[in-house]
């Protein structure tokens, strides 16, 4: 049955303090987020839950063993419990859905299985040496929506028919349904698969509105004023138990058995957002409603059912950055098959989530989320590429100019063609570190089974590769002004932009060339493996090779040498006009004018402190 509890209502004196007269029940024409922003706070200010008021007669129900509350171990501490430092935390069993929802799930999970869409990830969790996620996952969503965590990117299968452009296709419009999908190169039975979880996707969306609607909405401040639950992608995992999956780690923290996912609050969704999580248990023997929700009488079936069932485990955060509260204890609650669980609003601000892996059997998840999508879609970045092309037409940087009238000021056009490299700049960074690297780095096996994204990356590819040739193109003017001051246009602030985009880019193509040496590569299979990038890896033929003028040369994959370049020109242009009285430039005044203004800031500051210091001895 579903849990029935009220939500407690949030008592924050900076809600209180950000508006006298907030709305009532109505959300005013700006964004939802910029409300809730603007009435609720958001994630990381938070406030941390209540601490649970232990009875005099419940601390004893833990045990010496264990650490946490169970519905087995103490039924009535476990529901107050929820009800006071988890709520926003409901679930349905499964006699509460109908068998429709279970048959579209099941014969959605069974689709992807049989297409090989699950698949491992290997992540870098703080920076760190990489690692291999210990369940293996896709991604299903809006067309085009992508995930990041843990330095890696997850690219979506589509769950609804896209055009030529990757845009959706209302299913109204599409007609057979999922026909774009098979065109692209999906089976007929992973496309049936991923257009189900789209149709399942719709149907959660109400019931999640349903739940905030009922618990939530009357108890928060301004009242009605929720988080979203327009879900627009699912991460759905699939997990081995402790018998299959040896390897698995123990939850160390509070004993609670072999933990297949670890405590984490889900991160990229938009601040109050619900989500989801639909679960469904193969190859186990069923357990019915009464016998998981009926008080146990034998001791070892109170404190030993969480070693052979497949649970969530909840702990309560210090607030929107803070640590588990010592205050608040941990939850394990072992949930059926054909369970859907909800976090809602902001749950997941304040709380943390792990999965307890059960002693047998195969876990699916769908984990329905509203991601922010920001600067994460195929849409986005294609746009932003379309509309930086859009605005290069009025650009030669072979010869620094301005195509057609342009009655600017000269201080102004330096400033545009200043502003238009940086854009330059920014844009190749950004596709070649947060989409085409992230795709490559995953392997062949991983591309074969997104054929979406097959046109989108190879269109960055030749992006990439005309942003590099205008690129090109810039250095070659700037070398020839260090030979012949010529041009109006130019200033130092234009070098200065190349220098430091550079000076960027070569220290993340530092850090990715230490992600592929990793050893973990070495122990996967040759097509799991990151795979060559023809716009990145390609062989020196037509590289830079000095003559920044040559037709056909391309940015070199180590930029130190051209930033050194870049700083030789910049300093011809800076100071080859200056008179010394020997005829010959001071060397001092060269290693100056070779350095960006805000390095030239830099050295000036920390020679002001070291004569401070100096002065402040004597």
């Amino acid at each position: 049955m579903a849990k029935k509890q009220d939500y407690r209502k949030k008592k924050r004196t900076e809600s209180k303090s950000r508006s006298s007269n907030p709305p009532s029940t109505s959300i005013s024409s700006t964004s939802l987020q910029q409300q809730l922003k603007k009435y609720r706070g958001v994630a990381a200010s938070t406030s941390a839950p209540p601490p649970f008021q232990w009875r005099s007669d419940e601390r004893s129900a833990l045990g010496s063993s264990n650490n946490f509350l169970t519905p087995q171990n103490d039924p009535k501490s476990f529901e107050r419990c929820v009800k006071s430092s988890y709520a926003g935390f409901y679930h349905d069993g499964p006699d509460d859905l109908p068998s429709s929802l279970h048959r579209d799930f099941d014969s959605s999970f069974e689709g992807m299985e049989s297409g090989g869409l699950f698949l491992y990830d290997t992540v870098q969790p703080g920076k760190k040496r990489l690692t291999r996620t210990s369940v293996t996952r896709t991604l299903v969503g809006d067309p085009g929506s992508t995930y990041k965590y843990l330095g890696l990117r997850l690219f979506s299968h589509p769950w609804i028919d896209v055009d030529a452009n990757g845009n959706a296709i209302p299913e109204s419009l599409s007609r057979p349904i999922g026909h774009t999908l098979k065109s692209l190169g999906y089976s007929s039975q992973t496309t049936s698969a991923l257009i189900t979880m789209g149709r399942i996707n719709s149907d959660l969306i109400k019931r999640s509105k349903s739940k905030l609607d009922k618990h939530v909405a009357p108890n928060v401040h301004p009242p009605g004023l929720v988080g979203s639950a327009d879900f627009n992608l699912t991460l759905v995992n699939r997990m081995e138990s402790t018998l299959e999956k040896r390897d698995l780690k123990l939850e160390s923290t509070y004993g609670m058995g072999k933990i297949s996912v670890g405590w984490h609050r889900d991160s990229g969704l938009k601040d109050f957002s619900t989500i989801a999580v639909y679960q469904s248990l193969k190859g186990i023997s069923p357990i019915s409603s009464s016998s998981m929700n009926t008080k146990k009488t034998k001791k070892n079936q109170q404190t030993n059912i969480h070693e052979d069932v497949w649970s969530v485990a909840l702990r309560a955060m210090d607030g929107g950055a803070g640590g588990a509260l010592s205050t608040v204890p941990p939850l394990l609650v072992p949930l059926q098959s054909g369970t859907l669980y909800f976090m809602l609003d902001d749950f997941n601000h304040n709380h943390e989530h792990a999965v307890i892996a059960g002693s047998s059997g195969i876990r699916y998840s769908s984990t329905h989320r509203v991601a922010r999508e920001g600067t994460g879609t195929w849409q986005y970045i294609r746009d932003k590429v379309q509309a930086f092309f859009d605005s290069a037409a009025e650009f030669d940087l072979k010869r620094g100019s301005f195509i057609g009238n342009d009655n600017t000021s000269g201080r102004k056009l330096k400033d545009k063609l200043v502003a238009h490299v940086r854009a330059l700049q920014t844009i190749m960074t950004e596709i070649e570190f947060e989409w085409i690297r992230q795709w490559y780095v995953q392997g062949k096996r991983h591309a074969d089974l997104h054929p979406y994204w097959h046109g989108p990356i190879e269109i960055l590819c030749d992006s990439f590769c005309k942003l590099e040739r205008m690129t090109m193109d810039l250095c070659g003017l700037l070398q020839n002004e260090s030979e012949s001051k010529t041009n109006s246009c130019l200033s130092e602030n234009l070098f200065d932009v190349l220098i430091e985009s550079f000076a960027e880019r070569s220290k993340q193509r530092s850090l990715w060339k230490e992600r592929y040496r990793d050893p973990i590569f070495r122990t996967l299979k040759e097509d799991e493996r990151p795979f060559s990038c023809p716009c990145l890896d390609r062989d020196d033929e037509r590289r830079y090779g000095g003559d920044l003028q040559s037709d056909g040369a391309r940015v070199p994959d180590d930029l130190e040498g051209l930033i050194e370049k870049v700083r030789e020109y910049r300093s011809a242009f800076v100071s080859r006009d200056a008179v010394i009285d020997s005829g010959s430039k001071s060397s001092k005044k060269r290693k100056a004018s070779s350095m960006t203004k805000r390095e030239q800031k830099r050295v000036a500051s920390n020679w002001e402190r070291l004569k401070s210091k100096l002065g402040s001895k004597s």
